[in-house]
């Protein structure tokens, strides 16, 4: 807390309003807050320990990705495992993914210490919760009892798991409902879960109609096909003429299901015609537009009553904060706000504000110079307290060490040569439009050693210099840029900061053919792939190249809610098929015999461990339905 606080101020109202304002960024909305100290340090207890909680759920990923299939020998020992020694079936190594494997005893030991860091946010959730916000009038609820719940259960149901697995090394493990239990607590995932269910009530009748209409073909199909002598394959009994049209409706495996019969009796093409047309053309692709139409509107309206929330929150901690320092809900005076910012600056959440970026902020904020600022105002200071600001030195230090060098004329000229930006004319030469010349000389270069490579053709010894002396002028470059800006400036910039990484890895890289050209032969044309770096150093300076990376970067955000649940439902599947159909899947497994994933020698794609598990679902994701899975899982199963 600052000393020197002015008189009359109530230093927890101030607390409170960096408190609510605090809330409202994060999407939590409540109407009244507890007013005890106390609190607002159980609240910064719990938003460290939810820090930890995020990176043990990242721990107990890596952990599940990591640990040794159930399937596998599990003996609870500490050896280095690095050898696939042992996942043997038959006294043989199998195809894994190759990663290495953590030993299960330590894979044990820090199960549980990561276990010990999610019980510590959960209880500190409770407490919070019990203590400070349900005896308030009218009740808040800060944290989600419910969500609490379920996640200490969840702990219940992995403890269980873990005693079981230590004494008894069962072939199946559960941990993996618990690890995805966890993921599914987080916010983004419980918000777009809500979303996704709310959507799924307004396509239920389409699916519905979609399953009925796969039913009533089924029936009719093994209708005609019950007396015929050949070309039944698929449609022999209910069950496979069920499975078959499930099939041909969902993927795009339907030529494959229906050729046969449609070589025997080409009348049946009708069938299939108005089948196809129902299943693929109407109903599947009303049932994706109804999805993503609900979707579009659902998340329309809540983005809409999340806007309404964060204003009627930061109206909140206006009046909070100007009831708190005399202002009456009107104004909120320049020392008083400093307060506020010092206040804001010790959550764990935020990044700091210093006291110059507070000085500039208000500068930003206080228009009409009045020496306070007014609701409105303080509205607009709320999106400047999300970003994180940061201050550099512009200039390099050779003009303190050097002033008389940084004021003669020629050293203007050179600094002008150099910070001049790409609004001058073009018959102007700057130091960025030089280096852009000289990478379209550099991309010829880059042509021509492809060119000769792919012609397995000796290089001319001329190229080898010619690269290195090009790595040293993208050197030259970034001296040039220090001598004129300092280095945190220099480094405040994106494209600066791929200029320097790609400069001196492709330095390292020109000098270490050179030295140890004999050495490192085998990785001679890996290395030389890094000449694309230089064509990419090329491109990121074209327009069109810059809004496509804009576009792209775009929507990698707004799909991240998205990417997240789609992630946990992947995580939950590869983890639950490496548990039930681990160690199954191999190439002298007599129950694979007859079936086309044995005769496509598809052996990569199975479900022996984690990363191999997710190349099966990939590929499902993918195809939508690849039916050669689920039979060889059947077969080996039984």
């Amino acid at each position: 807390m600052a000393t020197g606080m002015e008189a009359g101020v109530d230093h927890w109202g101030i607390r409170k309003a960096a408190w609510q304002l605090e809330d409202v960024l994060h999407d939590v909305n409540i109407d009244v807050y507890p007013d005890k100290p106390e609190a607002r340090e159980a609240q910064f207890q719990f938003v460290w320990a939810e820090v930890s909680y995020k990176r043990a759920l990242l721990a107990l990923v890596l952990l599940t990705i990591f640990e040794t299939p159930t399937w596998c020998d599990t003996a609870l020992d500490f050896g280095n495992q690095l050898e696939p020694s042992r996942c043997l079936i038959e006294g043989r190594v199998i195809m894994t993914s190759g990663i290495p494997y953590l030993p299960p005893g330590w894979g044990l030991v820090l199960e549980v210490f990561l276990m010990l860091i999610l019980l510590r946010k959960f209880v500190l959730e409770w407490q919070v919760q019990v203590r400070y916000f349900d005896h308030l009038v009218p009740r808040q609820e800060y944290f989600n009892k419910n969500h609490i719940r379920f996640g200490l259960a969840m702990l219940v149901l992995e403890a269980f798991d873990v005693v079981i697995f230590a004494l008894l090394r069962p072939r199946f493990r559960f941990a993996f409902i618990a690890r995805s239990g966890y993921l599914c607590l987080l916010p983004a995932v419980t918000t777009l879960a809500r979303c996704v269910l709310a959507c799924l009530w307004e396509m239920i009748s389409v699916a519905v109609f979609l399953v009925g209409t796969v039913v009533f073909f089924a029936w009719i199909a093994v209708t005609i096909f019950k007396d015929l002598d050949h070309g039944t394959k698929g449609f022999e009994s209910f069950k496979e003429s069920l499975n078959s049209m499930f099939i041909a409706g969902v993927s795009d495996e339907f030529v494959a299901v229906f050729l046969k019969s449609y070589t025997a009796y080409r009348f049946v093409g009708i069938l299939w015609l108005i089948f196809l047309v129902i299943a693929h053309v109407m109903l599947l692709s009303l049932v994706l537009d109804t999805l993503c139409a609900a979707y579009m509107t659902y998340s329309e309206h809540r983005a809409e009553a999340t806007a309404e929330q964060r204003i009627l929150g930061m109206w909140k901690a206006f009046k909070t904060l100007s009831n708190a320092t005399g202002g009456h809900e009107k104004e909120v005076t320049q020392s008083n706000f400093m307060l506020f910012l010092q206040e804001i600056s010790t959550s764990p959440r935020s990044a700091g504000i210093s006291t110059d970026e507070a000085e500039i902020m208000w500068q930003a904020i206080d228009k009409d110079q009045s020496g306070s600022i007014d609701p409105e105002e303080f509205l607009g200071v709320v999106g400047l307290i999300q970003y994180d600001f940061w201050t550099t030195r512009k200039d390099s230090y050779i003009r303190d060490w050097f002033p008389e060098l940084w004021d003669t004329p020629w050293y203007r000229k050179y600094r002008t040569f150099v910070d001049s930006g790409d609004d001058l004319d073009l018959s102007v030469l700057t130091l960025d439009r030089l280096v852009n010349l000289i990478l379209l000389v550099n991309l010829v270069l880059v042509v021509v050693e492809s060119y000769y490579d792919l012609s397995k053709w000796p290089e001319p010894e001329w190229m080898d210099s010619m690269e290195l002396i090009f790595s040293f002028i993208y050197l030259g470059e970034f001296f040039i840029k220090i001598s004129v800006f300092s280095f945190a400036e220099y480094w405040s910039s994106i494209s600066n900061q791929f200029d320097f990484f790609t400069t001196w890895l492709l330095l390292s890289t020109s000098i270490a053919e050179r030295l140890f050209s004999s050495g490192i032969s085998t990785y001679a044309n890996m290395l030389r792939l890094l000449r694309l770096v230089r064509v990419v150093k090329n491109l990121k300076n074209l327009e069109s190249v810059q809004f496509m990376m804009d576009t792209v970067s775009k929507l990698v955000a707004a799909s991240q809610d998205m990417m997240l649940l789609l992630g946990v439902v992947v995580f939950f599947f590869c983890a639950f098929s490496v548990q039930a159909f681990g160690g199954d899947l191999y190439e002298n497994n007599e129950r694979l015999e007859g079936t086309e994933y044995l005769e496509k020698h598809m052996f990569v794609l199975n479900f022996n461990d984690i990363p191999c598990a997710f190349g099966v679902w990939f590929v499902m994701l993918l195809c939508e339905y690849e039916p050669n899975f689920p039979e060889v899982v059947a077969r080996t199963s039984s």
